[in-house]
């Protein structure tokens, strides 16, 4: 999440709306006034046709090479690719082992 955070702030101070949910909730972390639920699992098998597996009441991801060992997470922008990967990279330069 703290990726995700540095990301969003470097979108966000080049002027593009950019927000991302928390995995736990599926809560927006940046705009917490539209307390709206976003269901990453079944979004991310739509939008990527990942497959799914029943786990109890709510259903796993199973990501194509790692299986059930990953947990979706997203973050949404409408700023330009370049600005997007400017960002990333800005966010991987600060992440520290």
């Amino acid at each position: 999440m703290a990726w995700a955070k540095v990301v969003c702030d470097q979108l966000s101070a080049a002027g593009h709306w950019a927000d991302y949910i928390d995995p736990c909730s599926g809560l927006p972390m940046i705009h917490t006034d539209l307390n709206v639920v976003y269901p990453e699992v079944p979004a991310i098998s739509v939008l990527m046709g990942y497959q799914t597996s029943n786990a109890g009441c709510c259903k796993v991801l199973l990501h194509p090479l790692w299986g059930s060992a990953v947990y979706p997470a997203s973050l949404f922008t409408e700023a330009p690719r370049e600005a997007l990967l400017d960002a990333i990279q800005v966010a991987n330069a600060s992440q520290v082992d």
